[in-house]
């Protein structure tokens, strides 16, 4: 009987020991592919950067989104937002935040962006403030896919509502009879196509 109470207790010790060695196995979180669920954050400065994020449906166009959140005791104001690395441009305006108050720029305000980007790159921005203050942030680029779908996206160059010439539909189909590679479209930006890592897709 000595014998066996001496033994519980140790085995009832070896319990928790040995789920911590089990939970310690070989899928560290530094070993997974990462999947942004969400923007990034960038709570430094007196406004807050809350879930960044450009949404693109195509190469070099999309919207930036995410909110702005003011701690500061006066009004602030989004004046740009740059990045000198893809040449991105970003058409700020009206991005008042209100003391305590907060602006989402998905539904609020648009800021339409454009740039050398595409789908599935992380994008250095500098997103500058009426405080004085500048925001440094790696910022991912997602396609208009699943929970992004209903982000409404301003329209470009070559996502304009202007109906083709006769010409123009003759030549389309005869490159579609060539090679049907019009009808394919570019998979970057399917939604049934896996998102090229940043740097594979030729980019």
């Amino acid at each position: 009987m000595l014998h066996r109470r001496s033994t519980i207790p140790a085995l009832l010790l070896a319990l928790p020991l040995a789920g911590a060695l089990t939970s310690c196995g070989f899928d560290y979180p530094t070993d997974r592919v990462t999947q942004y669920g969400a923007g990034m954050h960038d709570r430094e400065g007196t406004v807050d950067v809350l879930g960044a994020m450009i949404v693109a449906g195509e190469d070099g166009h999309g919207r930036l989104i995410g909110t702005l959140a003011n701690n500061n005791a006066e009004d602030a104001s989004l004046d740009a937002v740059t990045s000198e690395e893809v040449g991105l441009t970003a058409e700020v305006k009206g991005v008042e935040i209100a003391p305590g108050g907060r602006i989402n720029l998905s539904s609020d305000v648009e800021i339409p962006v454009s740039g050398e980007f595409s789908a599935g790159q992380v994008l250095p921005l500098v997103y500058e403030f009426s405080t004085g203050e500048t925001v440094d942030i790696n910022v991912p680029v997602v396609k208009h896919c699943f929970h992004y779908a209903d982000v409404e996206l301003p329209e470009s160059e070559t996502s304009g509502d202007a109906s083709p010439s006769a010409e123009e539909e003759h030549a389309e189909d005869e490159h579609a009879a060539e090679g049907d590679h019009a009808a394919e479209g570019d998979a970057t930006y399917l939604c049934e196509h896996e998102t090229p890592a940043a740097g594979e897709g030729g980019h």
